[in-house]
């Protein structure tokens, strides 16, 4: 299993990248004689877990509690919700990194009034099979009464770039967003141009 690790500090705020092996499929994929086309989509799913006391195991995340255990001390993980959203790449003018897509969810907190917005900035080089995102977890509960208006000056409770592979998963993890509340952690699957 391939684990990178990445501790930045933010603020009050903690941010990790696990990434969690890449399927077998994908690394065959990579080792075959034709050469990667460009990159179309990227489905992007994201589960938002909350990190509190909790002691039985959620079976929809059982496949990384163990390695959430190896980073956080807590007692138990819980699913919150789970979101999905595909995103287009289209060639821009950077040289670099010439396809480019972005986009953005709504994350309703399940019995709560909480409102959280994942956004995602994907980049890739042509013919590459990797996508570096850029992905940040704001709180807009507070514009969810008064209209969506102007809320790109939140501060983010999580922001992160990482690389990701096809099926590689990406676990961000992020403060409370108060003393008093407990962690949630986002956790984001990849899938390069996915067959719907």
């Amino acid at each position: 299993m391939m684990i990178e690790m990445v501790t930045r500090s933010l603020g009050r705020g903690l941010i990790l990248a696990l990434a969690l092996g890449i399927p077998s499929g994908a690394a065959k994929a990579q080792e075959g004689e034709e050469a990667p086309q460009d990159i179309q989509n990227v489905l992007l799913t994201f589960h938002l877990v909350q990190a509190d006391g909790f002691t039985d195991d959620d079976p929809e995340i059982s496949d990384v509690v163990t390695e959430l255990r190896r980073i956080f001390n807590f007692r138990g993980y819980r699913l919150l919700s789970t979101s999905l959203f595909n995103v287009g790449m289209q060639m821009s003018d950077y040289d670099n990194d010439p396809l480019r897509g972005s986009g953005s969810q709504r994350i309703v907190v399940e019995n709560s009034d909480v409102v959280l917005m994942v956004d995602a900035d994907l980049r890739a080089a042509q013919r590459s099979s990797i996508v570096r995102g850029t992905v940040k977890l704001k709180d807009v509960t507070r514009f969810v009464d008064r209209g969506w208006g102007d809320y790109d000056d939140l501060p983010p409770l999580l922001k992160i770039s990482v690389n990701m592979r096809d099926g590689q998963r990406v676990v961000l993890g992020s403060a409370p967003r108060t003393a008093e509340e407990p962690v949630l952690i986002l956790v984001v699957t990849a899938r390069i141009d996915p067959e719907f």
